[in-house]
C-alpha cells in the first residue's frame, strides 16, 4: 500500500498534525501521539543503552511538546523536528496512514488482529 497525502497541516487545531489523504480520508494526530510512536531506532529499541553509554538524551526531557518544523523526505515521508530536541524519526506516509487514530481505522486494525 502506498499512501499519498493531498495536504499536510503541521500546526492544526488543538496541537495536532492533520493530513488529508488523496483518497479523501482525513487523519488528525496529536503531537504526543506521534512523538510516542516515533519510528527511529532510539525510540523503538526495546533495551535502551546502559546509562554510561547513553549520555544525556534531550528527547526524554520534560516540557511542552510541539514540532518546531517538519520536512518532506523524498515523496514518501515526513521528518519532524520536535521541541524536545529529537528529529531522527522518519514517518513514512504508509506508517502515518496505518497509525491513523480515527474510529474507522482503529476498528479496521482491531478486525485484522
Amino acid at each position: 500500500m502506498f499512501s499519498t497525502p493531498k495536504t499536510i497541516r503541521l500546526f492544526g487545531e488543538g496541537n495536532t498534525l492533520a493530513i488529508e489523504w488523496a483518497d479523501g480520508h482525513h487523519s488528525t494526530y496529536s503531537y504526543q501521539y506521534l512523538r510516542d510512536r516515533c519510528p527511529c531506532a532510539t525510540c523503538t529499541d526495546p533495551e535502551p543503552p546502559p546509562a554510561w553509554e547513553a549520555g544525556p538524551l534531550p528527547m526524554f526531557a520534560s516540557g511542552p511538546l510541539k514540532p518546531e518544523k517538519a520536512e518532506l523526505t523524498g515523496r514518501y515521508a515526513l521528518q519532524i523536528y520536535w521541541s524536545d530536541g529529537h528529529s531522527s524519526g522518519i514517518y513514512t506516509f504508509d506508517y502515518l496512514r496505518n497509525l491513523c487514530p480515527c474510529t474507522d481505522c482503529e476498528a479496521g486494525r482491531d478486525k485484522a488482529q
